[in-house]
């Protein structure tokens, strides 16, 4: 019995160093790696894809479908467990909070043509019939897809959804269970679905007007 269970003890081990190892094939890190963090690269294309910087504490779950995407956490962040999902580019800031259960999402994922739709549900088929990733076959070239940024000092609340092509300003505050489809300006706080201005931070006329 205790053989057994060295063997299994052995069999899990092994398999958690796989995994931070293919993670680490996609990722540069010089922050800190917290339960929960997770590479999900569905189309490797051989290069780094997440980009942590310098003590940034990191959970969550990044996802890669394509063969393009990156996400770039700057230095002194924390990203709680949420998920990111990109085919353009995700940028975050430094002394950036984002808390649990967030979906930051930079493409639509499929076309607005239901033809197109109708494709993508046609390749999937084949390609797990096949034994293949489902979208390994995807034709991304008719899925929009624009850059996200979330600038220095942004505090985004649980459960909040940011969408494609949106600059999150600095020092902004996102409330918790927020939909951000438009740009969020500056020492601001928005909530609601879609988001909206909620008021103005004092703090940020003090950092605009400094003594």
């Amino acid at each position: 019995m205790n053989l057994i269970k060295r063997v299994l003890r052995k069999l899990i081990r092994r398999r958690v160093d796989d995994q931070v190892s293919d993670q680490n094939e996609f990722c540069e890190n010089l922050g800190f790696k917290l339960p929960g963090f997770k590479i999900d690269v569905q189309v490797p294309n051989g290069e780094k894809r997440l980009f942590i910087g310098e003590n940034s504490m990191v959970a969550g779950r990044f996802i890669f479908e394509s063969s393009t995407g990156s996400v770039m956490i700057a230095p002194k962040s924390y990203i709680g467990g949420s998920v990111f999902i990109s085919r353009s580019k995700i940028e975050i800031g430094s002394n950036v909070f984002i808390a649990w259960g967030c979906t930051i999402y930079d493409h639509d994922s499929h076309s607005l043509d239901y033809l197109e739709r109708r494709k993508d549900i046609q390749r999937q088929i084949e390609d797990l019939k096949a034994d293949r990733n489902f979208i390994m076959s995807k034709n991304w070239e008719v899925v929009n897809s624009r850059p996200i940024k979330i600038e220095d000092d942004v505090w985004i609340g649980m459960n909040v959804l940011v969408l494609k092509g949106v600059t999150i300003g600095r020092g902004a505050i996102v409330a918790a269970g927020s939909v951000v489809t438009k740009n969020v300006e500056p020492w601001t706080v928005v909530g609601g679905n879609p988001a909206k201005l909620i008021k103005k931070l004092p703090i940020g006329i003090r950092e605009e007007n400094p003594q």
